[in-house]
């Protein structure tokens, strides 16, 4: 087995860069009307000003959405990109995102060996273009056609032509974290592209565990000679609960440059991120009324009896109240048919008392409901009575091991009798406390229209606070 390693170069301070995703909701910027062609281009002078609007030094450029994204890249957009000073990886699709009447990587399609070629050519013309990537090497069958024979064809066609150009590949936590996968693939490869999606949790809400990640990963690509490229998702992710807010991504993004900047990875890449303005959609509101809930969710990975998530919040109480009597609405959502009644419980306690206990996964699917259908408000009295003040707990509990199995539960519109409780709409952030534990998650999730530009205003702050002068 031949060992082919390119020198790609990197910016003094790590990758800065950002990539449109295919799936992504206000996605690359394109000309307002169709050319000649009957096809609408890449707007290259529209994109390159959001590029440097937005600080970074690289762009992956993603050639799948339109027949002319080849052409594009070799014509409009690289010399306009090194003009600006940016510098550009290629980002190609593996089989299993190639369709030959839809999205597709053209005009080489799934020749991989042709795409090498042609890249590598490229970027003797264009110095600035210094890395490409496939994405997905092992998802589906894909691993059927990215043999190690095959590999060393592709790497052997660039070499030949550059061998100096970078190679890429984009390695989920799993396949990062595999020996079998980085022996596979390590010689072929200069590194990974890791998508973090809270290690093996697969949500973009919580943030707390991209360092512990990192680490996990690097014990396997240092001793391998494999770089480490963070990416980071500022758009929507198809398999989340939920999609990312400006926090999470001043967060994770804020790391991913911290660490790049030390040498520790070679960068970091915001990933979806909406390029062309468009607002949040409107079904991104799942509240009840107004804009926020209490959202209690669990992700499709593996959950284990007895986990989690709570939102608590200390409540005082009116000594005068003749009774105690509490009020709510949920709604439960991606209940998937693999789950059994009694797996997940929806439970409000007060103090240590659980005050009502209601089975998630009877009753209708995607309906408010007050309670459960019959219900109406509890009455608390005697969980209650004689005290100043107590603990009001909403929490999910999974009750048994469920795996690929998505619960998410909503909660709005608190109402009481003889409480105090301060936001009992979930409109605010910091008036409730939160936990979650392994694969539940528990957040205040508010919509905002204007997230998309929140977004990039968090990605524009980051990436320029590490600049050197």
């Amino acid at each position: 087995m031949s060992s082919f390693r390119g020198r790609p170069r990197l910016p003094e301070q790590g990758i800065k860069a950002t990539l449109c995703g295919g799936n992504t909701i206000g996605g690359t910027i394109r000309e307002r009307e169709a050319r000649a062609d009957g096809y609408r281009h890449i707007d290259t002078p529209a994109l390159v000003r959001r590029l440097l609007e937005l600080n970074v030094n690289t762009y992956l450029y993603g050639v799948w959405d339109s027949p002319t994204d080849w052409d594009d890249l070799r014509d409009e957009f690289l010399p306009a990109a090194a003009e600006a000073g940016i510098d550009v990886i290629p980002y190609i699709v593996p089989p299993s995102e190639t369709t030959e009447n839809g999205r597709a990587s053209r005009p080489f399609m799934t020749d991989y060996v042709a795409w090498a070629q042609a890249i590598a050519e490229l970027s003797v013309r264009y110095p600035n273009l210094v890395s490409w990537a496939i994405d997905d090497f092992e998802i589906g069958d894909n691993a059927l056609l990215f043999t190690p024979d095959y590999m060393e064809q592709i790497k052997r066609a660039q070499a030949e032509v550059n061998p100096d150009l970078g190679f890429y590949t984009c390695a989920y936590i799993r396949s990062a974290t595999d020996s079998a996968f980085l022996d596979k693939y390590g010689p072929y490869i200069d590194g990974i592209i890791y998508p973090y999606l809270d290690g093996r949790s697969e949500n973009t809400t919580i943030t707390s565990s991209l360092r512990e990640c990192i680490d996990e990963i690097r014990s396997h690509t240092e001793p391998r000679g494999l770089q480490l490229v963070l990416l980071i998702y500022t758009g929507r992710f198809l398999d989340a609960p939920l999609p990312p807010t400006e926090d999470y991504v001043r967060d994770t993004v804020s790391e991913g440059v911290r660490l790049a900047a030390e040498g520790t990875i070679a960068g970091v890449v915001a990933y979806g991120t909406q390029q062309d303005g468009a607002s949040a959609p409107a079904t991104d509101n799942r509240a009840m009324y107004g804009a926020g809930r209490l959202a209690l969710f669990a992700s499709r990975k593996r959950v284990a009896p007895g986990q989690q998530a709570r939102c608590v919040q200390t409540v005082r109480v009116d000594p005068r109240s003749p009774r105690y009597e509490l009020s709510f609405w949920f709604r439960r959502e991606f209940v998937t048919d693999n789950l059994k009644p009694g797996d997940y419980r929806l439970q409000v306690a007060v103090d240590d008392h659980t005050v009502w206990d209601f089975d998630v996964v009877e009753q209708p699917q995607n309906l408010w409901l007050q309670g459960d259908a019959y219900q109406g408000p509890i009455d608390i009295t005697t969980a209650v009575a004689g005290k100043e003040s107590v603990q009001l707990t909403f929490r999910l509990v999974s009750t048994s091991q469920t795996d690929h199995a998505f619960v998410d539960v909503g909660i709005d519109n608190i109402e009481t009798v003889g409480l105090h409780v301060v936001d009992p709409g979930f409109e605010e952030t910091g008036t409730w406390q939160v936990h979650s534990e392994g694969s539940m998650v528990a957040t205040i999730d508010i919509f905002a229209p204007d997230r998309p530009q929140r977004i990039l205003s968090a990605l524009r702050d980051v990436f320029a606070a590490d600049r050197r002068p």
